[in-house]
């Protein structure tokens, strides 16, 4: 196939592509939609386990079956998310994400019609394994059919997105019964997803890399992008020259990966995803007088909010300066939550431990909640979105379910106070991490921020602006 430049598209001397916002904004709604059945997932979950635990539903969960019930769509989540990659490769990520919309809604009806714990399992695996796919997918497609200039903000908008499921499936629960609002809520995924996708084309990426020029022409088009440059990796056929193994050895690929590694455990284990997964039983056992009910939906609008001002900001302050100031905001408030289950004489204020907790996810969500990935669908190489990404978003599952899972027996063992002490520590990492080792890629287009993992004559370190074009620079400026 060769190299593909702009030129084949619009002429070497037509002025450059005029972006299509609109366009990317669709493709970019409908990717993030078709993660609602994930977000809506994990909101059934905590519904089900607190209306089942007040006698709501027919049958009642042991302690150890509420913790399966509340995992299993990570459990899911981890299956789907291994296979994402092949199934990218073979038919596309728009595509995949479009069709395992049907089999996700069927395993919402399961849920909905379930009589007993293990039919109740079975309907929440299956919502997690086929979403899964999307879980992994809608990071590289958004990253291949957003303009630099915009990238950031439709990068974020996912988070947004999932984050109006869970607090609609809470919503329902005030008013219907966990069953109904499976039903209700997986309409409201399904549906608005299909018709996104069914309008907006595969990516110009996969299209390329699977032979299909004329098809990558219309649809860099619709979406007001150029051609990718990519090298030549298939045949017209599509068969693969390079193996994978080949790539990933390569210092450019393999940098991107192990960074991009290391951030997403920072996130799966500093304690959003637990508290949110239990956020019902656990804003209980914190002992708010507030509605727990009430308070989860405030948790989730106070995320849309900041994520929000975040994609306002994130093309202006540029990715390190929120990944660190938001790093360093959990850390405080993490440890002023541990201080007051171990110095007693604040226990007079008795409002502080739900204050702490609103003001850690408050900047968990101005930074290291969305931001990462962000920078994940800016660094990792084009060549390796289907496997590359497909491994990370496995890794991120797997950690993220032990995470969920060792919750309630890390609060027995050590208290809230202990917990959060723990959670410290690893934001506390976090920060570490984001000032010595992630560039800023604000304004960069996808080649250009490959190119700062290269090895130059100097001693390569992340951080150093190596390969970086004329009129940019490595990190934000403040």
């Amino acid at each position: 196939m060769g190299r593909v430049r702009e030129e084949e598209v619009q002429g070497s001397s037509v002025a450059p592509i005029r972006p299509r916002l609109w366009a990317q904004f669709l493709a970019t709604l409908g990717a993030s939609m078709a993660v609602g059945g994930w977000a809506v997932g994990i909101g059934i979950g905590s519904l089900c386990v607190d209306q089942l635990s007040r006698g709501i539903g027919g049958f009642v969960l042991t302690e150890e079956q509420q913790v399966w019930i509340v995992t299993s769509n990570y459990i899911g989540t981890v299956a789907g998310s291994a296979v994402a990659g092949k199934l990218s490769k073979r038919f596309g990520a728009r595509n995949t994400m479009l069709w395992c919309c049907v089999p996700a809604v069927a395993g919402f009806i399961v849920t909905a019609f379930a009589k007993c714990y293990n039919t109740l399992l079975i309907g929440r695996l299956i919502v997690g394994l086929f979403s899964g796919p999307a879980f992994v997918l809608h990071v590289f497609y958004i990253s291949a059919v957003a303009s630099p200039q915009y990238r950031g903000f439709l990068a974020l908008l996912p988070d947004i997105v999932y984050m109006v499921y869970v607090i609609l499936s809470l919503v329902l629960g005030v008013y219907f019964p966990w069953w109904w609002a499976a039903i209700i809520s997986a309409a409201l995924f399904a549906l608005p997803t299909a018709v996104a996708l069914l309008i907006a084309p595969s990516d110009p990426v996969y299209l390329l890399r699977t032979g299909r020029l004329r098809e990558a022409k219309k649809a860099a088009k619709f979406f007001g992008v150029p051609l990718p440059d990519l090298a030549p990796t298939t045949t017209e056929e599509g068969v693969s020259h390079k193996s994978t193994w080949t790539l990933v050895k390569q210092p450019r690929h393999y940098r991107p990966l192990l960074l991009s590694a290391a951030l997403l455990l920072g996130v799966a284990f500093c304690g959003y995803m637990a508290v949110l997964s239990y956020s019902l039983v656990f804003l209980r056992t914190l002992g708010s007088t507030l509605d727990a009910t009430m308070v989860s939906v405030l948790l989730c609008v106070i995320r849309i909010v900041a994520v929000g001002l975040v994609s306002v900001l994130i093309d202006r302050l540029g990715r390190r300066v929120l990944l660190l100031f938001s790093a360093a905001g959990m850390t405080a408030s993490y440890l002023a939550l541990a201080a007051y289950f171990y110095i007693p004489s604040l226990a007079q204020f008795t409002h502080m431990p739900l204050l702490a907790l609103i003001l850690a996810i408050s900047f968990f969500c101005m930074g290291v909640g969305p931001v990462p990935w962000c920078v994940i669908g800016e660094i990792v190489p084009a060549r390796l979105s289907d496997a590359g990404g497909a491994a990370l978003v496995l890794f991120y599952n797997i950690t993220s379910l032990i995470g969920v899972q060792v919750f309630p027996p890390l609060l027995a063992a050590l208290g809230i106070g202990g917990v959060f002490a723990a959670h410290a520590g690893v934001t506390g990492a976090i920060l570490l991490l984001v000032a010595a080792a992630v560039p800023e890629t604000r304004g960069l287009s996808l080649q250009q921020i490959e190119e700062l993992f290269e090895d130059k004559d100097e001693e390569y370190t992340l951080v150093t602006a190596v390969g970086t074009p004329v009129g940019y620079s490595t990190f934000s400026e403040s």
